[in-house]
């Protein structure tokens, strides 16, 4: 039997209607609904269904054949923030979000706005609404009055507002007079819509809370992310009308759930986690969508809040390691930024304005700029590649494209990341809360109030000399002593000491100290002081039960599996934590994870130091370094991916209950490993945990487990499981896991491309298999993501963080042990080192500039973009500071010439001032490094800016704009004797879609009383854009700035289309200066462009390309024109406000 879904619209058509299979995912009906609206594959994200007639919304993965409900309504659930507008993102669904406000409005489903309080504000939004569909509809007037009813609230009509008709015809009149756009309508509409109900979009539910564990709490649950005092989710008890704010959007961490009874576990950054249960299946679905959908749009694009209800569309990106549609310009500044465009490297993308299309953007030596494919999806498999060949895949593609006869050379895919200031995070705010991992801890170190370590005197220490514990290395020694810390308090701490004879690593021990000194979160053994003399020492919390290896073999019989998971979560949870402060730590094992409790309600376990960072690995690691690091094993305590796979054998030791894999036969470890084998699953492990163990040791880093999916993952077994152990009215505590009375629960979500029955059944099941295993007969690993032969293509092949499987094998045994049995000095580039570095420029006395990252060249040198802040400005979690862009010159090309070069260009650019031209903020000199702080231009060059945004450029409205802004430029310029000699589209920045500003004045010179300049070196020059004198005699003035101003025209108004004059037999022209030089004296111009308007190039480009210098317009004449030419097209107004007083009309 055929099933359909019915979908309401606010716009025509109203009623949508498609067939759907056992497969359909809700998403997949949002995407059809979206293209079919013409609204873009940005803003679908902000997108939802919800149930018709009802309240709740249905989540993305949701199996529609498994649903009972057909008929939905097609709506924006999420809102975006202040100084975010549909209109610049989307035009389509800005007039879907005009159209929704419109229709709740008139049909009273707007809680703000009550009939009693806002009658005549009412009624003028419905005037308004009357005169915008006059002026788009050119109805007349009286067809429009006469059906005023329709336009009216609900509540109007019914309480039969008298003198109604009669305020619509004054008001409807006098906005006619007015003589407004419909834009401006709209945009006023919907600005006193806002100031009515700010509150719009805002979702509340009904929820019990259980109450500290004490009792469950009716509760009303209100999920707003910009309130001003409590953003995010709060609640209100029932019966009363206080609010309570429980988190924020940004500090949710994961959310465990029972798809049974409802019940939600909300984990947070800090604090205890928040418990809720729904009575009923739709508000509960709807809710963990609403906080998902949330914490996608604001936090991290690429991940789902709870395993539970996974996105289809994102874990398809995941499956091919492509990003959402994320635009060519985020995707050019990654490649550059992150790989400095090194050739092969490349990014896979959806495009942002077409569904089933995707772009390859490539890094070749051809070009400094990436090259971009199209690929289009013409059927489930037939992917059309840049208007070619068709392949069945992407995945076939890319395997198709590294053959060594491809014309496109392939490397390495560089993945979406958690770290991406992505684009597509469309609710993200400007002025985002940064939220630092909260301190919990109990007892006397709460009593401290300690936030930061302190130098701590030691004759406030005392020291049991006779219980001390040496380190693995046997370089320290840990001390058990007393601290008193205040008056009459004193808590029992531990002290690790540096042995004397050891001396000479003093240094790292005080770096350990600084990496582990601001580190709170409470699964992390914290570091509350040191002593720096007699003797140096760390001085931590101490915690008597020991590590928790050897508590693990001492106490097998008395521990649970249940104790087992939930010290996997606290491992888990401490990763995650030092992962987010920027932290590899290098030493993950079960020996450095300290007891910190064990109840029969608890088994608490944290995470310690990982030791000198010097110290070599010795052969006895080799199960904890990824197979990736075999060709530099110190790479293991340099990349956070290692530390992924060393918890994923520390997990393994938990399960074996403090066993370690055999360390006896190195060679036969490394073989065992490289051959893809892993070690078996422990006797008595569950299923569920040992997968998490497998995709922790994923040969392919990208798909390797992350720390936050780990967090979730391992939690969702516990709390669902086990329902965490915690006593309260609906989650009853077993005595043991194998009592537990289970029931097989169903849920119609997604997990992966397949809809999944959730069965707790499998959660528990565990391996029968003895923990005595021959280990070395190992799990031979089918890693869909990792060794698999389609799979292996899309693995990063030229970085130690992600070796193929070919280079690990290449590594001779012998090598690696090498390694491991070093004794070589500390290496001064650890891991230490390496993220402390960030480089810190001075300016001015006043200024701290901080380097972020390389964003481009400019003729002498590299360009980076930076933070420049006060010295005094210390308040780093408003995030202070200033973008800009410095200019540093680069020192293996520093000679005389360059220097002078490069002087010369700070002297010109310091004296600049004007809208159009980059400014200047100073210079900075440090050695022999010179740099040169300017402001930063959001959008890059307007080469790379054309090409990105070509389908959306008008010549009117931008290009004409742009050519303006350029021109007044440059009449500046000349109005101080400053010859440019570099005007091209690649020294045009984009400051916004109206502005753009002249940069790059390498090649600048001021010119005197002749009106022009003679260069007397020959060098690297950009000809195309030269005036025939320029390339004749080396002659330069304003005139020849003229000539490239036209060539810059040229650039624009083809889109970028490379300025190539078009001669000789064939046509193809030439880049040599004297043949150039020979056609331009036949008069060989460059043409009109095909987008180009043909007046605008007769009148404005073609006469910068006179012969005679003095025939060519000035740029004050050029400025006239353009405003000649951009008078004919429009007028430009501002925006207008409606007062809400339309009932004193």
């Amino acid at each position: 039997m055929e099933k359909y879904v019915t979908v309401h619209t606010s716009l025509e058509p109203e009623r949508l209607t498609y067939k759907i299979k056992d497969d359909t995912f809700a998403e997949d009906i949002l995407i059809k609904c979206c293209r079919e609206l013409k609204i873009g594959p940005i803003c679908r994200h902000v997108f939802a269904l919800r149930i018709r007639n009802g309240e709740e919304f249905i989540s993305p993965g949701v199996v529609l054949a498994l649903s009972q409900t057909t008929e939905f309504e097609l709506r924006i659930r999420f809102k975006l923030p202040a100084g975010k507008s549909f209109r610049k993102l989307d035009l389509n669904a800005y007039n879907y979000y005009f159209h929704q406000v419109r229709n709740d409005i008139i049909d009273n489903r707007i809680s703000d706005i009550s009939y009693d309080k806002y009658k005549d504000e009412l009624v003028g939004l419905a005037v308004t609404d009357m005169y915008r569909v006059i002026v788009e509809t050119g109805n007349n007037r009286e067809v429009i009055e006469n059906d005023y009813k329709t336009f009216i609230p609900k509540e109007i009509k019914k309480r039969h507002y008298f003198r109604v008709k009669k305020l619509i015809r004054n008001s409807l009149t006098t906005l006619i007079n007015c003589n407004y756009n419909s834009e401006r309508v709209r945009s006023a509409y919907l600005s006193n819509f806002e100031d009515m109900a700010p509150n719009y979009l805002c979702e509340q539910y009904e929820a019990l809370i259980d109450d500290a564990g004490k009792n469950e709490r009716r509760v009303i649950l209100i999920v707003d992310p910009y309130h001003r005092d409590q953003p995010g989710l709060r609640c209100c008890y029932d019966g009363k009308s206080e609010y309570h704010h429980l988190c924020s959007i940004e500090e949710l961490c994961f959310i465990s759930v029972n798809m049974k009874s409802f019940d939600a576990e909300i984990s947070r950054k800090s604090g205890i986690p928040i418990y809720l249960r729904f009575e009923t299946e739709k508000s509960f679905l709807s809710f963990m969508g609403l906080l998902d959908g949330y914490y996608r749009l604001m936090v991290i694009w690429t991940f789902n809040l709870c395993n539970n209800f996974q996105t289809p569309s994102l874990q398809s990106l995941n499956a091919i390691k492509c990003h959402g549609p994320v635009g060519g310009e985020f995707s050019y500044a990654k490649l550059s930024e992150k790989r400095n465009n090194e050739e092969g490297c490349f990014i896979l993308r959806e495009s942002e304005t077409a569904y089933d299309t995707y772009y390859m953007d490539v890094c070749t030596n051809k070009s400094s700029k990436p090259t971009s494919y199209k690929i289009e999806m013409k059927g489930p498999e037939d992917y059309i590649f840049d208007g070619g060949m068709s392949y069945p895949s992407i995945k076939q593609l890319i395997a198709s494209l590294r053959q060594p006869d491809s014309s496109i050379a392939l490397k390495e895919c560089l993945p979406p990341s958690e770290y991406d200031d992505s684009p597509l995070l469309l609710c993200k705010t400007v002025d985002e809360s940064v939220d630092v991992f909260g301190f919990n801890i109990s007892g006397s170190v709460r009593d401290m109030n300690l936030n930061q370590p302190n130098c701590i005197n030691t004759k406030q220490l005392q020291v049991y000399k006779g219980r001390k514990k040496e380190g693995h290395r046997k370089m320290t020694v840990v001390y058990r002593g007393v601290y008193k810390y205040q008056k009459n308090k004193k808590m029992d701490v531990a002290l690790k000491v540096l042995k004397p004879e050891h001396n000479s690593h003093l240094p790292e021990f005080l770096e350990l100290a600084g990496k582990w000194a601001f580190i709170h979160p409470s699964a992390i053994v914290k570091l509350l002081g040191v002593t720096m003399y007699s003797p140096v020492s760390m001085v931590t919390e101490y915690f008597p039960l020991g590590t928790l290896d050897q508590y693990l073999r001492k106490n097998i019989d008395a521990l649970q599996v249940v104790d087992l998971v939930e010290a996997s979560t606290c491992l888990a949870t401490a990763v995650w934590h030092l992962k987010e402060g920027g932290i590899v730590h290098g030493n993950i094992r079960c020996r450095k994870l300290l007891v910190a409790a064990h109840t029969p309600s608890t088994f608490c376990v944290r995470l310690s130091d990982p030791g000198l960072p010097s110290l070599p690995y010795s052969s006895a690691d080799i199960p904890w370094i990824p197979v990736e690091c075999y060709g530099n094993v110190k790479n293991a305590r340099k990349l956070p991916e290692s530390d992924m796979w060393a918890m994923g054998t520390t997990l393994w030791e938990i399960f074996s209950y403090g066993s370690s894999p055999p360390t006896d036969n190195p060679e036969e470890m490394i073989t065992f490993y490289r051959k893809g084998k892993r070690l078996p699953m422990p006797g008595g492990c569950l299923n569920t945990i040992y997968d998490i163990m497998l995709s922790c040791w994923n040969v392919d880093v990208h798909h390797r487990k992350k720390a936050q999916e780990a967090v979730r993952d391992i939690n969702r077994i516990w709390y669902q499981v086990f329902n965490s152990r915690r006593v309260n009215s609906y989650a009853p505590v077993q005595n043991h896991y194998a009592s537990l009375n289970i029931d097989n629960t169903e849920a119609s979500m997604s997990n992966g491309s397949l809809s999944v029955t959730e069965n707790l059944t499998s959660l528990l099941s565990m391996s029968e298999a003895s923990s005595r295993v021959d280990w070395m007969g190992g799990v031979l690993v089918n890693q869909s993501n990792g060794w698999g032969e389609e799979n292996q293509l899309l693995i990063n092949d030229s970085r130690a963080s992600s070796s193929s499987q070919l280079e690990i094998n290449s590594i001779d045994v012998t090598s690696i042990l090498s390694q491991l049995d070093s004794r070589a000095a500390p290496n001064s580039e650890d891991s230490v080192t390496r993220l402390q570095l960030e480089e810190l420029l001075e300016l001015n006395g006043k200024y701290n500039v901080v380097l972020n990252g390389k964003i481009g060249q400019g003729n002498y040198g590299e360009v980076y973009r930076g933070t420049m802040a006060p010295f005094n400005d210390c308040d780093r979690g408003k995030g202070d500071g200033q973008l800009v862009a410095v200019k540093k010159l680069i020192s293996t090309d520093f000679t005389a010439d360059i220097h002078r070069d490069f002087m010369r260009e700070i002297t010109i650019m310091q004296c600049l001032k004007h809208p159009n031209i980059v400014e200047i903020k100073g210079v900075i000199s440090e050695g022999h490094e010179i740099s040169l702080v300017m402001e930063y231009v959001k959008h890059g060059s307007l080469e790379s800016y054309l090409k990105h945004y070509r389908d959306i450029l008008d010549p009117y409205n931008h290009l004409l704009k742009f050519a303006l802004d350029i021109a007044q430029g440059m009449k500046y310029l000349g109005e101080r004797n400053i010859v440019h000699r570099d005007l091209a589209a690649r020294n045009i920045l984009v400051a916004n879609e109206f502005q753009v500003k002249i940069s790059d004045f390498g090649l600048a010179q001021t010119i005197g009383n002749n009106d022009y300049y003679i260069i007397k070196t020959r060098r690297y020059l950009p000809i195309k854009w030269y005036a025939p004198e320029s390339l004749r005699n080396g002659k330069y003035s304003t005139r020849t700035d003229v000539w490239s101003y036209g060539v810059t025209l040229f650039e624009m108004f083809s889109l970028g289309e490379e300025p190539r004059l078009r001669f000789g037999c064939d046509g193809a022209g030439s880049d040599q200066p004297g043949e150039i030089l020979w056609a331009l004296d036949q008069g060989v111009r460059l043409p009109c462009p095909d987008p180009c308007p043909k007046h605008i190039y007769a009148q404005l480009m073609h006469p910068c390309w006179k012969s005679d210098p003095h025939d060519r317009p000035t740029f004050d004449a050029i400025c006239r024109t353009i405003l000649q030419l951009r008078s004919r097209d429009g007028n430009n107004c501002d925006l207008i406000q409606f007062s809400s007083g339309t009932g004193s009309a």
